[in-house]
């Protein structure tokens, strides 16, 4: 009877040691996994603060490109004033030739 007793508690010994490497083989992976996340997590912090950065640069550029821009007389701010104009002066020329 101690033979099969032992050979019982044998067996149960080689199933816990296949489980603590299981669990070990478990825990490398999800060591992998964590230190991918968080290397992709430190890329993604980098990538936000250049894209934050570029965002300044690019309102910079448009505040010195908007103060560079003439400002426009308010009979040319309306597009159908100003095709009137256009109208009004072409009808004009002809007059104006004689």
């Amino acid at each position: 009877m101690k033979s099969t007793s032992n050979s019982g508690i044998l067996d149960i010994i080689e199933y816990q040691k296949e489980q603590i490497k299981d669990l070990q083989n478990t825990k490398d992976e999800q060591f992998k996994q964590l230190s991918n996340m968080q290397n992709l997590l430190d890329q993604q912090q980098r990538q936000a603060l250049q894209d934050k950065k570029l965002l300044e640069e690019y309102k910079e550029e448009i505040k010195g490109l908007k103060s560079l821009m003439v400002p426009v007389r308010e009979d040319e701010k309306d597009p159908i004033a100003q095709q009137s104009k256009d109208i009004d002066n072409i009808k004009e020329e002809p007059h104006k030739k004689k």
